[in-house]
């Protein structure tokens, strides 16, 4: 009995030295296996000394599992006792080892919980069911977020950057890391998410993010900047659905000086904080066949208190067409692109809201 006491001590200290070297997660596995060893060996002991060679002719394997737990946790309710030497030998063992366990594993579950927390403060941890990733660190990129949060606030975004923001994003997963390394973009949920935003300003590095995801997830669907021209070709050459030139802001800022109403228009219809926005109707089987007019009406009749105006209509085929007519039929997967303006909401009070919230 003295040899298998001394067995199950050994056994015992091998898996604790063993645990504490491992991992927090792999060491919380092997505490909860190492508990399970300890039960098993100390309620099967009792059950030898006690039971089998023992006076307790009636005790069963069961109760002594259920003796080793009681007395592990330190509860003793009393109702099973040893009543022999080595019983007695074998509850100190068990009493000692269950202390050394349950506090080892109290404090490796605290551990995991604590680092847990901290990864996410930090932007180190691994994001899970991803929509959208958003790459970069600037104004740019805050915009889409939070344009993204307004017109799809069900979506879950996770934002990548390089370092730790001063003021994380609320209801925002951030990874910090560099958007190059396949591991930075994996631990943001690249592998399953839908769609990447890619805002960074230089041009090599947003062509570099573009391949490495694309190795990462054949089906994302990229929006990107482009700062040139060829950088543009490139991006599109690399996956890139959408590309977003910096040569526009260029057209914006003529406009301001010879047209400056369209200036303030768009800065109204991009964004669905103001008065007016711009919408996209993906035409399903529901509603192919049926022409411009009728979605209109559904729409309406959906939202008592918004207008709805067709400005430009997508065909399935590639065509444009601008200003589409009432009558003009509607193809499965054409999108339609209205103007919605809400009605009763003053063009100063929806720049006031615009304001408060940036």
């Amino acid at each position: 009995m003295e040899l298998r006491g001394a067995v199950v001590i050994f056994i015992v200290i091998r898996l604790l030295k063993r645990v504490l070297r491992e991992p927090t997660k792999r060491r919380l596995v092997l505490t909860l296996v190492a508990f399970t060893v300890s039960t098993l060996v100390s309620g099967t002991l009792f059950y030898l000394v006690e039971g089998v060679y023992g006076p307790q002719k009636d005790l069963t394997w069961s109760r002594s599992i259920y003796w080793a737990i009681v007395t592990m946790a330190t509860v003793g309710y009393g109702d099973i006792v040893p009543k022999t030497f080595w019983g007695r030998v074998v509850a100190c063992v068990t009493i000692v080892v269950g202390i050394a366990m349950f506090s080892l594993f109290i404090s490796t579950l605290a551990d995991v919980f604590m680092q847990g927390s901290l990864k996410r403060v930090l932007g180190l941890g691994r994001v899970k069911n991803v929509d959208v990733v958003v790459v970069g660190a600037n104004e740019v990129c805050r915009e889409a977020i939070n344009e993204l949060r307004r017109n799809m606030p069900k979506i879950r975004v996770a934002w990548v950057m390089e370092k730790k923001p001063r003021t994380p994003p609320e209801d925002v997963d951030f990874v910090v890391g560099d958007p190059t390394d396949d591991d930075t973009l994996k631990r943001a949920g690249i592998e399953k998410a839908k769609d990447l935003i890619v805002c960074v300003l230089d041009d090599s590095t947003a062509i570099h993010i573009v391949l490495t995801a694309k190795k990462l997830n054949k089906g994302l669907r990229i929006a990107a900047l482009a700062k040139s021209s060829r950088a543009a070709e490139l991006l599109k050459e690399a996956g890139v659905s959408i590309v977003v030139p910096f040569k526009r802001l260029g057209r914006e800022l003529a406009s301001a000086v010879f047209e400056p109403s369209v200036v303030h228009f768009l800065e109204e219809v991009t964004t669905a904080r103001g008065r007016a926005d711009l919408v996209e109707i993906v035409i399903d089987p529901s509603h192919a066949g049926k022409d411009v007019k009728d979605i209109i009406r559904e729409l309406q009749v959906a939202d008592r208190n918004a207008r709805y105006l067709a400005v430009m209509l997508a065909k399935n085929s590639g065509e444009q067409v601008f200003a589409p007519k009432d009558d003009t039929k509607l193809d499965l997967g054409d999108k339609l692109v209205l103007v919605k303006v809400k009605e009763g909401v003053e063009p100063q009070k929806a720049a006031s809201v615009s304001q408060q919230q940036q």
